[in-house]
């Protein structure tokens, strides 16, 4: 008889250990999820910014593209305005992305 209460007290304590065990586990891949989505949304801004970069890099090799066709005089003209245009297109998309 003492053997089966023995017993019973050992896999009492298992199950207590596996409960614990289990709620840990829970509360670390709560923890992991969390971590998951908040590096998804920065891949994605991210991705945005890069996007937004390579769309303003565009810009400017036209700009220089531009330049380097018209004489010195309408030049900086020229290039203010591309300037104005881009300034309005960041506006436009910050606009966009709010």
């Amino acid at each position: 008889m003492m053997d089966l209460l023995g017993k019973s007290a050992v896999l009492e304590g298992k199950i207590k250990n596996l409960i614990h065990l289990h709620v840990s586990l829970k509360a670390e891949n709560s923890a992991l999820k969390s971590d998951y989505q908040k590096l998804t949304e920065t891949i994605r801004k991210q991705q945005d910014h890069i996007r937004q970069l390579e769309e303003g890099n565009k810009a400017l090799k036209l700009a220089q593209a531009l330049l380097a066709d018209s004489g010195t005089e309408d030049a900086a003209g020229l290039k203010g305005k591309i300037n104005e245009m881009i300034r309005d297109i960041d506006k436009c998309l910050a606009l966009l992305n709010k």
